[in-house]
């Protein structure tokens, strides 16, 4: 008997007796799994899953169609109320000028000065000769 025999018996002797102390304690090889998963509860689940991704969809299309009207509507009032304050600032200027101030003071019986005084504020100074509205020459 050759080197390589003896080897291999005394290591097929150890295989021997390794898978007898496993069948004594009472454990045996077991076949592999040769059983394909059943195809009807996946394409159940796929299409629930893209069923319910299509009605996903439609709402969230639905939802984002109503919220664009809802913006053209508020995009308009906002146009409006613009050309509104836009008026109304027109409006508030007219009334600030000069000219709208001199006539309400005319219509509330108040007399423009014939000769008008200033006041230097950094002394004091009354500049030219202060003359009452109504003796200016009126």
């Amino acid at each position: 008997m050759s080197r390589g025999s003896a080897v291999a018996s005394q290591a097929g002797r150890a295989l021997v007796a390794r898978g007898h102390e496993v069948r004594s304690a009472g454990l045996r090889l077991v076949a592999p799994v040769r059983q394909r998963a059943k195809r009807a509860p996946f394409v159940v689940v796929l299409l629930t899953v893209l069923g319910v991704g299509l009605v996903g969809l439609i709402i969230m299309s639905t939802i984002m169609q109503s919220q664009s009207f809802v913006l053209s509507d508020l995009t308009r009032e906002n146009e409006s109320l613009g050309i509104e304050r836009e008026g109304l600032a027109r409006e508030l200027q007219d009334l600030q000028s000069p000219q709208s101030l001199a006539d309400k003071a005319t219509n509330a019986g108040m007399v423009p000065p014939a000769n008008p005084v200033f006041l230097r504020l950094a002394d004091g100074t009354v500049i030219g000769q202060p003359i009452p509205a109504g003796e200016g020459g009126q």
